[in-house]
């Protein structure tokens, strides 16, 4: 009895292994998801259609999420013209509607949130977007705008995929989120907070022109393929952004 409690007493409990490996591209203009279902021995990468509002009371899967975020009056919110399936009064919404809706009024459209997030002239926690907005309108900071985006990508996964299973929430996840090479550190760091702002735990950087290259592995990961790239040879990867 002695020697099994001692046992017992040293057991360590191994962390179960996430489902899913979700990569996500927090883009300036479009932001998108993929990923891979670790369970299945043959899993392939697969897009994540977002649920978004394409229009007033309408919310539809899209392949790519328009990195936008628009400010609702009082009266959209509450007709529940900018419901959500996660939100049925969200005070400000992000995707196709948004970039459609904030073209007609810009004062209440923030865009661009990436691009502010690696600019040094500026307080990036402040709030300041819209750029061009009424200082008696909505603000929004850089950051908290960035986390917005991956926020919605987080509850429409969770409302998808998730649903009530509590082991594939969103947050729960090996998250990898690209960042420009461009970005300097404090830039990185700030797009860390906006993913931790936005519940995202498991989170690793990968700077943009690597995911590029490994995209191009992977696609090239065929016999016939594999002289492509040999030992000592270089890779030239051009990001025309």
């Amino acid at each position: 009895m002695e020697a099994r409690t001692q046992h017992q007493a040293t057991r360590v409990t191994s962390t179960p292994t996430p489902p899913f490996l979700v990569g996500i591209d927090l883009g300036t203009t479009n932001s998108a998801c993929a990923f891979v279902d670790t369970r299945h021995g043959d899993a392939r990468v697969e897009v994540f259609q977002i649920p978004q509002l394409t229009d007033r009371f309408v919310v539809a899967p899209q392949p790519v999420l328009p990195s936008f975020l628009y400010f609702g009056d009082a009266h959209e919110i509450e007709s529940g013209a900018l419901a959500l399936p996660w939100n049925p009064k969200p005070d400000a919404i992000v995707g196709v509607f948004a970039r459609e809706r904030g073209a007609i009024a810009p004062a209440r459209q923030v865009s661009s949130a990436k691009s502010w997030l690696a600019h040094p002239g500026i307080d990036r926690h402040a709030a300041i977007l819209p750029w061009s907005g009424d200082d008696a309108g909505p603000r929004m900071s850089p950051v908290d705008a960035s986390a917005r985006c991956l926020a919605h990508i987080r509850d429409a996964w969770n409302a998808t995929v998730a649903a009530d299973d509590e082991a594939l929430r969103f947050e729960k996840q090996r998250i990898i989120l690209t960042v420009p090479a461009s970005f300097d550190e404090e830039a990185r760091e700030l797009t860390v907070e906006a993913a931790r702002d936005a519940q995202l735990s498991q989170l690793t950087l990968l700077e943009e022109p690597i995911a590029a290259f490994y995209a191009w592995m992977a696609e090239h990961d065929e016999p016939d393929t594999a002289d492509l790239l040999v030992d000592e040879q270089l890779a030239l990867v051009c990001d025309v952004g």
